[in-house]
């Protein structure tokens, strides 16, 4: 058997593995394998990953072994093509277990737990489906089961075509992107084969060929941009009040305290000094804590809108948030009123 030679931290997967599937092979398609394996894992060490990912597969399908799916999936990680490579992983910790190398299993499962918050999703939503609906990714069959299910992909362009006895074929491409879910929704009715061609001379027929289907709808992309960048303005617009509201109370502490002067003498103040004077101490905290509370609002909200990213549109129109400021004898405060749509 092949797959034992990569440096001294994953070395472990490449000592001599169980067949995948079925009883070890021998004879030419093994020597066959095992030169594809080495040439592969020569071509990876030196970084030329798309050579070796086809020759890994070919290793893989004439002679099955835990290592060698071990090295597809990082070599298919290593492409960009992390979907593939998390669904390896995850079959070769599966397998481990099956053997009862619980080594193998580990590492297995760390890489794929690793790839795991990376994956791009794509759900196709069908909200109406005439009989004999057929989608299709990247030409293969989407079960109805899986139907606006938000299913792991690689990060690339997709194909999405819809079929349909005696209805025109539908289609698009998409773009996943990493750690991105992205919804593309099938129309409700597709037009009749037949209904393109109704006002068309007979003698014309064989000019138009096929009709080209007019395009799906835009996809949605789903992403956390449009929330991050919601939050950061409620947040900004908070630290905005926050330090209004500290800036009351500064003048009216300060205010309290000029008029408590004429109460006062060296000898003390009267009753109503003291009052002023308690009143001009409390809202001087008030005032501090507000100021600081809301400095820290303000710089944290400007961050979060800043570093939004901008690359995804909100799938969604955020709600109106008002900030109102609240005032009491023992202090004040800001009070949310609004709803999320």
């Amino acid at each position: 058997m092949k797959r034992h030679i990569l440096p001294v931290t994953i070395v472990l997967w490449f000592a001599p593995a169980l067949a995948l599937a079925e009883p070890p092979k021998s004879g030419p398609e093994t020597a066959a394998a095992e030169g594809l394996f080495y040439e592969s894992r020569t071509l990876m060490q030196a970084g030329r990953y798309a050579e070796a990912c086809p020759k890994l597969e070919e290793s893989m399908r004439l002679d099955p072994g835990i290592g060698t799916q071990f090295n597809l999936a990082d070599c298919n990680e290593h492409i960009g093509k992390i979907a593939t490579a998390w669904v390896a992983f995850n079959d070769a910790a599966a397998q481990s277990k099956l053997s009862n190398q619980p080594e193998r299993e580990s590492v297995a499962r760390k890489r794929a737990a690793a790839l795991e918050p990376r994956l791009p999703r794509l759900a196709v939503d069908v909200t109406a489906a005439p009989a004999g609906l057929e989608v299709k990714r990247d030409a293969l069959v989407v079960a109805s089961s899986a139907w606006g299910t938000a299913v792991p992909v690689d990060p690339g362009t997709h194909r999405i075509s819809v079929t349909a006895p005696g209805r025109q074929q539908w289609e698009t491409t998409v773009t996943a992107r990493e750690g991105k879910v992205v919804r593309i929704s099938v129309p409700r009715e597709l037009p009749d084969v037949g209904a393109a061609l109704v006002a068309v001379p007979a003698g014309r027929l064989a000019e138009l060929g096929s009709v080209t289907p007019a395009p799906f709808p835009e996809p949605i992309v789903e992403g956390h941009s449009g929330a991050q960048r919601a939050v950061g303005w409620v947040v900004t617009s908070l630290g905005v009040v926050g330090v209004g509201v500290g800036a009351g109370f500064g003048l009216s502490s300060l205010g309290k305290r000029n008029e408590s002067r004429a109460h006062c003498s060296a000898l003390g103040c009267d009753s109503d000094g003291v009052s002023l004077r308690d009143d001009a101490v409390r809202n001087g905290n008030v005032a501090t804590i507000s100021m600081i509370a809301g400095g820290a609002a303000l710089a944290g909200g400007l961050l979060l809108v800043l570093t939004a990213p901008r690359d995804t549109p909100p799938r969604e129109r955020a709600g109106k948030i008002l900030a109102v400021p609240t005032t009491a004898s023992g202090g004040g405060g800001l009070s949310l009123q609004g709803v999320f749509q």
